[in-house]
C-alpha cells in the first residue's frame, strides 16, 4: 500500500475536528441543521488553516445519507466517496491553472445538469483570486442566479483580489492563523497515534515554525519522522531542518550589534560548514531581533525563546537600541526578493549583516564622581570643558543608557548629551546646571554609574558637567529658558519632588 502523508492521513473529516476555527465550524453546523446553507461561500485566510478541508466537510454534511445532527456520518456511500475524492459531483478547480474564461464557460454549461449521485453538486474553486477579470465576469452570472442543486465554495489566500461584485454574492468566512499551542497539541496527538517518540520541545519548535499553518506544521513533522527515525530531540530537530539553535542566534546577533565583523563572519562560516540552511538562519535572526526589540521595551512574547536566550536578547536589545534593531530587521527583510531570484543566500546575508552592523563599541570607564568644589559655601559645578575626543553624530549607546535608567533618573537626561568617550571616561553634559546638581545626589549617581558600566564596560568612569551656557535652540523650536527660570522648569520641579531635593543657587566657577 502506498504511503499516505500525515497531512492527508490526519486531515479533519468533521466540523468538530477542525482546529482553531471554532466559530466558523459552529456557524456552518447551524446552517446545516437549519437547512440554511447558502449557494456560495468565500473562505479566506493564510495557507494551511483549513479552508479546503472545511469545504469538503460542508460537502459531506449537505450530502450525507445519515447525518448525525450537523456532522456527516463519515461511513455512508456519499461521505466515503467525497472523503476519497472519488465523488463525480464534487468538482475541485485549481484557479491558478484553470483561470481563463474558457474554463469558467465550461463550468457554467455543466452547472445546469443535475448531480449524478449526490444530492447537491459542490464546486470548490481553490486560489480563486487567480481567475482573470473575464473569468470572474463569466462566473458572476451563475452566482447571481444559481441553480438550486449547486453550492459554490471559493477559497483564497488573497481576498482583496476578489472583485466586490463576486464577494458580495458569497457568505464570507475569514480563517484565522491557528494558535501555536493548538498546533503543538495536534502534533502531539499525531505522534501518539504514530507511536513516535518526540521531545515536547521539538513539537513546540515545529508549531512556532508553522506560523499559524496546521498543514505546514504536520508537513514538517512528517519530514522529521522520515529523516530522524522514531525518536526526535530538540537538538536533532535543529540539525535535520538546518536551523540555528537559540544560542547561535544570540551570539550572532550580539556580534552584529556590537560591530564585531570578524566574529560575525566566523560564526556564519561555522554555521554554514555544519550544513545549516542560510534561509532558516535569516528567519531565526528575524525572530531573535523581534524578541530583542520587544524585551527592550518590557514586553514578553509567549512564543519567545525563553530562559537564558531571552535574558541575553533583552540585554542585547537594551544595549543596541530599537533603531539599530529595526534597521537590521529591515535589511534582512529586504533580502527575501533577492533570494527568490536565486541570489547566493550566504553572500547576500554576509553583505546585509555588514551593511547594517553597528559601530564597534569600545569599553568605557566611570570612576567615582569627584566631590564638587565649594565657593562661599555653595556647591559649584564646573562648565563643560572642550573634550579631547567628542562624540560625533548619534550614538546608540546614549539611547541604550537612557532606556536602562529608571524613569525619574532618565528624565534628568532629557536635555543632556553624551559629549565624549575617551580612555574609559564617559562625559555627559547637562544643558541646565540644576539637572546636573540633581544627578550628583548619591542615590542618583550610583544608579547612573551602574547603568553606564552596563553599557560602556565594567571599568567605565563617569563625568557630569554643566554647559557653560545653554545651547542655541534648533530652528522652529521654542526659545530656551534663562537660568533664572530653571527653578520653575516643570521637569526640575518634578525631579526635586521625587528626590526630596532643595533649591540651591548654581554659580559657574569664576563668576560672582
Amino acid at each position: 500500500m502506498a504511503y499516505q502523508t500525515l497531512y492527508l492521513k490526519y486531515r479533519s473529516q468533521k466540523f468538530g475536528e477542525l482546529v482553531g476555527q471554532d466559530a466558523i465550524a459552529q456557524t456552518l453546523k447551524n446552517a446545516v441543521e437549519q437547512s440554511r446553507v447558502a449557494h456560495a461561500y468565500l473562505f479566506s485566510g493564510v495557507r494551511g488553516t483549513g479552508k479546503t478541508s472545511t469545504a469538503r466537510i460542508l460537502a459531506k454534511a449537505i450530502n450525507c445519507l445519515n447525518l448525525q445532527g450537523a456532522e456527516p456520518c463519515g461511513v455512508c456511500t456519499n461521505c466515503v466517496e467525497i472523503g476519497s475524492g472519488a465523488a463525480v459531483d464534487l468538482i475541485e478547480i485549481d484557479a491558478a491553472s484553470n483561470r481563463g474564461i474558457d474554463e469558467i464557460r465550461d463550468l457554467r454549461e455543466r452547472v445546469k445538469y443535475l448531480p449524478a449521485v449526490l444530492k447537491v453538486k459542490v464546486y470548490i474553486i481553490d486560489e480563486a483570486h487567480m481567475l482573470t477579470t473575464e473569468a470572474f465576469n463569466a462566473l458572476l452570472k451563475t452566482l447571481e442566479e444559481p441553480p438550486p442543486h449547486v453550492v459554490f465554495v471559493l477559497a483564497t489566500t488573497e481576498p482583496h483580489k476578489i472583485p466586490l461584485t463576486v464577494a458580495s454574492r458569497c457568505q464570507r468566512f475569514d480563517f484565522r492563523r491557528i494558535e501555536t499551542g493548538a498546533i503543538a497539541a495536534r502534533l502531539a496527538m499525531i505522534v501518539d497515534q504514530e507511536k513516535v517518540r518526540v521531545d515536547p520541545g521539538s513539537l513546540a519548535l515545529l508549531a512556532r515554525l508553522a506560523r499559524g499553518s496546521m498543514r505546514d506544521g504536520i508537513t514538517l513533522l512528517d519530514q522529521l519522522i522520515s529523516q530522524g527515525g522514531e525518536e526526535l530531540t530538540v537538538q536533532k530537530t535543529h540539525e535535520l531542518l538546518g536551523l540555528a539553535d537559540p544560542d547561535t542566534l544570540v551570539r550572532m546577533l550580539a556580534s552584529v550589534t556590537e560591530g564585531d565583523a570578524a566574529q560575525t563572519l566566523g560564526q556564519l562560516q561555522t554555521f554554514y560548514d555544519a550544513g545549516g540552511d542560510v534561509r532558516q538562519l535569516v528567519r531565526g535572526l528575524l525572530g531573535a531581533i523581534r524578541e530583542a526589540a520587544l524585551l527592550s521595551v518590557g514586553y514578553k512574547d509567549q512564543e519567545g525563546l525563553g530562559g537564558a536566550p531571552s535574558a541575553a536578547l533583552e540585554k542585547i536589545g537594551r544595549a543596541a537600541g530599537r533603531n539599530a534593531l529595526l534597521n537590521l530587521w529591515k535589511g534582512l527583510m529586504e533580502m527575501e526578493p533577492e533570494l527568490r531570484k536565486g541570489a547566493d543566500a550566504r553572500l547576500l546575508l554576509e553583505v546585509t549583516l555588514l551593511q547594517n552592523m553597528s559601530q564597534p563599541v569600545p569599553l568605557l570607564v566611570t570612576p567615582a564622581l569627584p566631590a564638587a568644589d565649594a565657593v562661599g559655601g555653595e556647591r559649584v559645578i564646573e562648565p563643560a570643558m572642550a573634550p579631547a575626543e567628542s562624540v560625533a553624530g548619534p550614538d546608540a549607546r546614549w539611547d541604550a543608557l537612557k532606556n536602562r535608567l529608571p524613569k525619574p533618573v532618565a528624565s534628568l537626561l532629557m536635555d543632556a548629551r553624551l559629549v565624549a568617550v575617551r580612555d574609559g571616561l564617559v562625559r555627559i553634559e547637562f544643558r541646565y546646571p540644576a539637572h546636573a546638581e540633581l544627578m550628583q545626589k548619591a542615590s542618583n549617581r550610583e544608579t547612573m554609574l551602574a547603568a553606564v558600566r552596563d553599557i560602556f564596560g565594567p571599568d567605565a568612569r563617569l563625568e557630569l558637567v554643566a554647559a557653560d551656557k545653554p545651547a542655541e535652540p534648533a530652528a522652529g523650536s521654542p526659545p530656551a529658558r534663562t537660568s533664572a527660570s530653571i527653578a520653575d522648569d516643570p521637569l526640575v520641579k518634578e525631579a526635586m519632588n521625587r528626590f526630596d531635593a532643595t533649591n540651591v543657587r548654581v554659580t559657574p566657577r569664576g563668576r560672582g
